[in-house]
């Protein structure tokens, strides 16, 4: 499949053309040039940087998904992406390149602003949408070298994260994986509850319980398991 083939697939599932969606399309080509197709086995995991729109092509092309918890989120504000081959533990980080097709212009930074603040006159949306149209082409059409760094890592990959029974919390009443319940005074509520027993905002250094640590107080949850 050509790169354009490859990108016309994730739009349908992305739903709009934009330079994100193909610069993750780049990005999950050369990991899978990297890597090999994606299998039970040869199973890859990608921690993602960003929330940005290259992440859904990321999960389209390599299969690093959030329900089949091969990807991670840790959004760092960078269009930067992890990935690890966990039956030999190699990894790589693709991120794109500054100063490239890959990353906006000021230009185009500044016409975003207007298009999405809703002030951009009908002549700047039109050449907003000229210039993400003809960057679109030339992202697909680079040396994937020439608008993405790429390095070999040394780390450990994310460790599968286990699936956990859920438990009913006492405030609310709605089911929650026990793994995420929280001991408040005795009560096991879940994170919302937990947060709003707090006032909306959890006190510092308070983020896993009050007092009592971050699900461990349930019976049933053994972290690793």
């Amino acid at each position: 499949m050509s790169t354009t083939d490859t990108y016309d697939e994730v739009l349908q599932f992305h739903g709009h053309a934009c330079p994100g969606a193909a610069v993750g399309v780049r990005m999950a080509e050369v990991v899978l040039a990297h890597f090999g197709r994606n299998s039970p086995e040869n199973r890859i995991v990608a921690v993602s940087e960003t929330d940005s729109c290259s992440v859904d092509a990321i999960q389209v092309v390599t299969g690093c998904t959030y329900g089949t918890r091969t990807l991670v989120h840790e959004d760092n504000g960078k269009n930067a992406f992890t990935f690890w081959r966990t039956s030999d533990g190699t990894g790589i980080r693709v991120k794109a390149k500054p100063g490239t097709d890959a990353v906006r212009s000021d230009e185009i930074w500044a016409l975003a602003d207007k298009v999405e603040g809703g002030t951009a006159t009908e002549v700047e949306v039109t050449k907003f949408n000229e210039l993400q149209a003809a960057r679109i082409e030339r992202i697909l059409a680079a040396d994937a070298a020439d608008i993405l760094e790429t390095e070999e890592i040394n780390g450990t990959a994310p460790a599968r994260k286990p699936l956990y029974r859920y438990d009913t919390c006492v405030d609310c009443g709605e089911l929650t994986s026990i793994a995420t319940l929280h001991n408040h005074r005795g009560r096991l509520i879940c994170p919302a509850c937990h947060l709003e027993a707090h006032g909306g905002q959890l006190p510092v250094g308070h983020g896993h319980g009050h007092g009592h640590g971050h699900g461990h107080d349930h019976p049933d949850y053994k972290p690793g398991h």
